[in-house]
């Protein structure tokens, strides 16, 4: 999270997570778009970006959901 704003981070989890019969999810490749998008920052790894959003996620009480790969976002 040293890379990030806890604020930043925060907005992110907060617009990406939707409800679902799981509970709150956040799709992390959308939250790690908006990160970059919200603060500009498009040098940090998708790696660094994720890894600080999950922190916060499952501090919020919300599930992550990796979905780089094609029909990840499927949840049944």
């Amino acid at each position: 999270m040293d890379n990030f704003e806890l604020i930043d981070l925060l907005c992110v989890i907060d617009a990406c997570a939707s409800d679902r019969s799981a509970g709150r999810v956040v799709p992390m490749s959308r939250a790690v778009e908006e990160l970059r998008v919200l603060t500009g920052d498009f040098v940090s790894s998708d790696e660094d970006a994720a890894n600080a959003l999950t922190q916060v996620a499952l501090e919020r009480g919300c599930s992550v959901l990796f979905d780089e790969r094609p029909g990840a976002d499927i949840i049944a």
